[in-house]
């Protein structure tokens, strides 16, 4: 039985190479709009916030996030628990605000059957975004603007020990008794919902802008105006020192992977813009687009397979590549790298866990979102070293550290 696929280094993208501020710009504009807009909940603006539209400054987008995301500190409250993808963040944060608003809904005594009882179609995939609009009219029947959004309530301890996609599972519990319907069939995974799917459609809509979100889907966004932040997007290092640093690698006879929450469409633009596309291997890259047909595909025998970190799928499928069947590298007991053999750089406690379950060696670089302050929980977690940023790896693999 084969056990090696070679010498390869996986990296994750966000807050190692890629920055991800347009990616928590576009999270944080989605939850604006879920909540502000005449569209859905149409909440009364809070000050410091601007009515909602959607040609917005760089002042009025950075406003946005501050209030939404609390001074970035409900960025690090689901970065600290393993959520890697910025759509399940967005979708996060304003499942807490619905969690809120039900609650408040409930207690005026406002049943989810009261709202959605009838609804064509029936439940088995939750609500839409577009049937928000339903709560808002019972919330004015209940008393007018008495509910208002408290972004800085997540920041509490109901997620206890929860983590990654747990957290859904946590947040779906503690709904009033009913509402959890919003979400769809209980124990449907969450990215399943309407909910998740209109979401992630307004985040992209947020990060494309409005022409090459109709190029890439083939359809008119929600509402039109958006400029798109993915042009906007800048590299977390000095481009030259990148190139030198994977260039290195390469001579020092590492193959290069990638595994990413990015869909492909979100990886290859920015990597050949910055000329490193090359010094990847193809055949070692794994995007959100690959894991999630990959999902479906074996979704048919096991409904309830989620592929994304903290498993360890993306890690392993980048090592393998075809050399091992899909259902072997998803199954409870995948084949392993030899030791040494595979090494994950990553910036967030799920690239580790990760790396943990495929067996991988990990070594945390310090620019992502928490920067410096990641060292302390990569140290906890067992990391095999902590370096301040990918440009530090030839003079690691140099040294004898293998």
């Amino acid at each position: 039985m084969n056990l090696s696929a070679g010498k390869k280094i996986i990296f994750d993208m966000d807050g190692v190479i890629t920055g991800e501020e347009r990616y928590w710009d576009a999270a944080a504009l989605t939850v604006w709009e879920l909540i502000f807009s005449e569209r859905f909940l149409n909440i009364e603006h809070p000050s410091g916030l601007p009515v909602f539209k959607t040609g917005l400054s760089l002042r009025e987008i950075a406003a946005v996030r501050r209030v939404i995301f609390c001074e970035d500190q409900v960025i690090s409250f689901f970065k600290q628990r393993a959520v890697n993808s910025n759509w399940d963040l967005a979708f996060l944060t304003f499942s807490f605000q619905l969690l809120s608003l039900t609650r408040y809904l409930a207690g005026r005594g406002i049943s989810f059957k009261d709202l959605y009882d009838g609804r064509e179609g029936g439940l088995e995939k939750g609500i839409t975004t577009g049937e928000l609009s339903l709560m808002r009219s019972s919330l004015t029947a209940a008393g007018g603007d008495g509910w208002k959004p408290s972004f800085q309530d997540v920041l509490t301890d109901w997620a206890e020990e929860a983590r990654g996609g747990e957290l859904m599972k946590k947040l779906r519990n503690i709904f009033p008794p009913g509402y959890g319907q919003i979400f769809g069939k209980s124990g449907n995974a969450p990215s399943s919902s309407s909910l998740w799917k209109d979401t992630q459609e307004i985040f992209q809509e947020w990060y494309f802008g409005e022409e090459v979100f109709k190029v890439n889907y083939g359809k008119e966004p929600g509402v039109s105006g958006k400029e798109g932040l993915i042009s906007r997007e800048e590299p977390l290092i000095r481009v030259s020192a990148i190139k030198a640093a994977l260039s290195e690698l390469k001579r020092l006879g590492w193959k290069l992977g990638i595994a990413t929450g990015r869909p492909m469409n979100e990886l290859f633009h920015p990597l050949e813009q910055m000329d490193i596309w090359k010094y990847f291997d193809a055949n070692s890259v794994v995007t959100f687009d690959k894991v999630t047909k990959v999902e479906k595909i074996l979704g048919e025998n096991f409904p309830l397979i989620s592929l994304g970190k903290p498993h360890p799928y993306s890690f392993l499928k980048a090592y393998w590549g075809e050399e091992k069947s899909n259902r072997e590298l998803a199954s409870a007991a995948p084949p392993l790298p030899q030791q040494g053999m595979c090494w994950v750089i990553g910036d967030a406690l799920a690239d580790l866990l990760a790396a943990r379950e495929a067996g991988a060696s990990f070594i945390g670089v310090l620019t992502g979102h928490n920067g410096s302050n990641n060292k302390e929980l990569f140290k906890n977690e067992g990391a095999e070293a902590i370096l301040p940023d990918i440009t530090c790896l030839p003079e690691f693999f140099t040294k004898d550290n293998l």
